[in-house]
């Protein structure tokens, strides 16, 4: 008897183990999320989990994740990045957002490193494949590498516009315009007021040599928030999309009001090679009149 009773208990064991081993990686990670992450967490509509056990983690993450795609204040993110990295230090993403307003590609490639070196501790698979496809972007610069990666992440959470997102960066570095084009379109039809998104659809179209669209688009992303005071990477694009719609006047007054937002703007090569040629060929317009 004593034996039968030990071998419904093995089977209920084995039975039990085969129904955990059954869940699919997004069920485990609802269930992680559902555990530590704040009851009130707002993803303002990005819905990557957050690879802590620290509630208030979770929030600032998603937080940080907003001010990127919507422009938010600089200042404001770094705190919120500081904040991430006294609560957890150990977090890769966190790590990694640290890094957004790092000026030296060589210091943010170690930062993109030391995150990609933490996430092999991680929970989380989306973490893992995520930090595996920022490195192989930024820092292997293996661009089909980083699109697997971005891709399982995406196949895991196919409504994350964030995700959907970094997708459509590994094709543009791997100059599939096309391919990205449809990400980033993607990525607005899932939060249709993100200026990111439209952003880069203007980039893609400007990549295309199709300025009009680019214009289009690009007025889109600021109708939504986009703007050069938060992102001098913005203000380097715009202006130039400016320039090759025409519009020489606008592109040099537009630069004159960036250079008061800080001493990377002033510095910025790309908005002094800009207004120089805009000025010349206004000049030249004027001069013919």
């Amino acid at each position: 008897m004593n034996m039968f009773k030990h071998l419904s208990v093995f089977l209920l064991i084995v039975s039990f183990s085969s129904c955990q081993s059954q869940k699919t990686e997004r069920e485990i990670e609802d269930e992680f999320v559902k555990k530590y992450a704040p009851s009130n967490l707002n993803t303002h509509g990005f819905t990557l989990p957050v690879d802590s056990k620290i509630p208030e983690v979770h929030q600032l993450f998603n937080d940080l994740s907003k001010n990127f795609y919507f422009y938010g204040d600089k200042d404001e993110f770094e705190k919120k990045a500081a904040k991430i990295i006294e609560l957890d230090p150990n977090y890769p993403s966190g790590v990694l957002m640290s890094g957004f307003y790092v000026q030296d590609p060589e210091e943010y490639k170690k930062l993109v490193t030391k995150s990609y070196t933490l996430s092999k501790k991680t929970t989380l698979k989306s973490e893992r494949d995520i930090m595996q496809a920022e490195y192989s972007l930024l820092v292997e610069e293996n661009y089909p590498k980083a699109q697997k990666y971005f891709q399982k992440v995406v196949d895991m959470y196919p409504k994350s516009a964030a995700a959907i997102w970094s997708l459509g960066m590994a094709y543009y570095y791997n100059n599939e315009y096309d391919k990205a084009l449809e990400c980033y379109k993607k990525s607005t039809e899932l939060i249709p007021n993100l200026p990111k998104g439209y952003e880069f659809m203007s980039v893609m179209y400007y990549q295309k040599k199709e300025y009009k669209k680019a214009l289009e688009y690009l007025e889109k992303a600021k109708k939504y928030g986009a703007n050069t005071k938060n992102d001098i990477y913005f203000a380097e694009y715009e202006h130039i999309v400016y320039y090759k719609n025409g519009f020489y006047d606008k592109t040099m007054k537009s630069i004159e009001k960036a250079y008061a937002y800080g001493k990377y703007f002033k510095n910025s090569e790309s908005l002094k090679k800009t207004y120089q040629a805009a000025k010349k060929k206004f000049d030249s317009i004027q001069s013919s009149k």
